[in-house]
């Protein structure tokens, strides 16, 4: 088969959503199919002017990385997307969100297209009204729609009543050989010294991740946080660090490698996701460090992260936005060892059980090749 994936941007540039795209891709190119990524040129880019708009191989997968001279409202401006995104393919998944996609396959018109709703546009309420009809036009004319978790559908409103219909759910996996449980030799200067439980957060610093609710959460105790991420908050949060007196505790990890972050989630003590609204649709960092070992403390917002981590089984929810609840939950896990070691073993099994990247590329494959035998030789508009 050909495999088409349009998506925001693509690893190396960062992003839970982006790491799903280059699984699926990568995963269809090791069994044999010829697939493309048309994305645009994020901020990890380093390739010269000429090279933003060539074809490259990464790990069997041809990817269009577009020159992008400006993003607006979280939009990307990559030049010559819609151009690139008429690669003759079999399969075309759009990856939400992201209208340029939408646009471009209401162009080009494909068989076999697949909407993988990772979520709805949030925060530009205005461009939302002027998108949502074109989502809905596209998710109609799909084959069908993928989501992460069946909470996601309750905060599905860009794919519509048709989308909804055609909505298949499969779970995001990680790869559970190489974030495993494994003791660090080597542990990593941002943590200091192993004398006391270390939180850790690792994401987009972004404000619907909640950092700011962390920052209050820490205020006043001895709790220990590491942040790993980049983003445009970060000079804010810098600020309130500074402003809240908690700089020995909250350390702003530098950017950490691919190859480095396993061992970030192996020396932390509980990872820490406290987003405040439906925007995370799942956080796939918290079955990182489920395969590592390590137990959750994430908010209780209607999506998917529900479905992952298990309250008082796999970690500990708190409601979103609250500070105290997060506080309580955090000084919980750091007094009492064995409940940390409990709540990691059980979230292990739960990914080696739930949410292994071979289960999430066998599932996509399997649909793929329904869409691709199914190829009704257009959309009928």
């Amino acid at each position: 088969m050909r495999i088409l994936h349009l998506s925001k941007f693509y690893p190396p540039d960062p992003g839970g959503l982006e790491h799903i795209v280059a699984s699926l891709a990568e995963g269809a190119a090791q069994a044999g199919h010829d697939v493309r990524v048309v994305c645009a040129r994020g901020s990890r880019w380093k390739g010269s002017a000429a090279k933003e708009q060539a074809l490259a191989i990464r790990n069997g997968v041809t990817i269009h990385r577009l020159a992008t001279p400006m993003v607006v409202w979280s939009q990307p401006i990559a030049l010559g997307y819609l151009g690139a995104a008429r690669w003759k393919a079999d399969v075309v998944y759009v990856h939400r969100p992201h209208p340029l996609a939408d646009l471009a396959v209401s162009l080009t018109r494909p068989t076999g297209l697949i909407v993988f709703h990772h979520s709805d546009v949030q925060r530009q309420r205005a461009f939302r009204t002027l998108y949502r009809p074109l989502a809905h036009a596209v998710a109609r004319r799909a084959y069908a729609s993928v989501v992460g978790a069946k909470t996601n559908l309750q905060n599905a409103d860009d794919l519509g009543p048709a989308g909804i219909a055609r909505a298949r759910v499969i779970p995001f996996g990680v790869d559970e050989m190489r974030f495993t449980v494994k003791s660090v030799d080597d542990r990593p200067k941002a943590f200091g010294p192993a004398d006391q439980a270390v939180g850790l957060f690792v994401g987009r610093l972004v404000s619907y991740k909640g950092l700011d609710v962390l920052l209050r959460a820490v205020a006043g105790t001895a709790l220990r946080v590491v942040i790993v991420g980049e983003g445009p908050l970060r000079a804010q949060l810098e600020a309130e660090i500074q402003s809240l007196g908690i700089g020995d505790q909250v350390r702003l990890a530098a950017r950490v490698s691919e190859r480095d972050l396993p061992s970030f989630y192996q020396t932390a003590d509980y990872l820490l996701l406290p987003s405040t609204t439906p925007a995370e649709m799942f956080g796939v960092t918290m079955l990182e460090a489920m395969a590592c070992g390590k137990p959750l403390i994430s908010s209780s917002v209607a999506s998917g992260m529900r479905e992952v981590n298990l309250h008082d089984v796999t970690g500990l929810q708190v409601p979103p936005g609250d500070h105290e609840a997060l506080r309580q939950a955090m000084l919980r896990l750091v007094a009492d060892e064995s409940l940390r070691q409990r709540m990691g073993a059980a979230g292990r099994r739960r990914v080696e059980e739930r949410f292994t990247v071979r289960g999430m590329i066998a599932a996509h494959l399997d649909l793929c090749e329904e869409v691709a035998k199914a190829n009704t030789g257009g959309w009928g508009w």
